[in-house]
């Protein structure tokens, strides 16, 4: 039980550190929207109908896939609750007034320090499955964004060799 302990352990702390991991390149993604956003307008400044159509075609594509991708980073940035290991004192108190409770009912099952690991493993084993939830869905609209991305770049990039030649 106790390599399962750890290895439950080490995965809670990875999960709850993997949001902020996902939180920085969705950032990064979002400044790249941003980008693609300012040279899109660019590229239209003298509107839509001024362009060619397949210009025009390339950078309403580009412009749709900007919004969705901007949304969907909104969305994985959004704050989450995520579930947090209580902290030492929060075990100091429950294992206090465990012994106070043990004390005025001598009968009652005695506190050990098995149940407190079995507690904790448990309680681990929940956060490990609420957060990793949380960062699967956090990881699946982040690939959105990038594909948005991926596309609007794309398009940006054929709009520019098109008015090259």
């Amino acid at each position: 039980m106790t390599e399962l302990a750890e290895y439950t352990h080490e995965r809670d702390r990875i999960e709850f550190s993997l949001g902020d991991t996902l939180d920085i390149k969705t950032g990064l993604i979002l400044a790249c929207l941003t980008f693609l956003a300012i040279q899109s307008a660019d590229l239209i400044k003298t509107g839509l109908s001024a362009l060619p159509l397949q210009q025009a075609v390339a950078q309403v594509i580009s412009i749709m896939c900007l919004v969705a991708g901007g949304a969907l980073s909104v969305w994985v940035l959004w704050p989450r609750n995520y579930i947090r290991e209580a902290p030492p004192e929060k075990y100091e108190r429950w294992i206090a007034d465990t012994d106070k409770f043990r004390q005025s009912n001598p009968s009652a099952e005695p506190f050990t320090e098995d149940k407190l690991r079995s507690a904790r493993l448990s309680a681990a084993m929940e956060r490990l499955r609420v957060n990793s939830a949380i960062n699967k869905t956090k990881s699946n609209l982040m690939f959105g964004a990038f594909y948005c991305l991926t596309v609007s770049f794309a398009a940006n990039i054929i709009t520019l060799v098109m008015r090259l030649f």
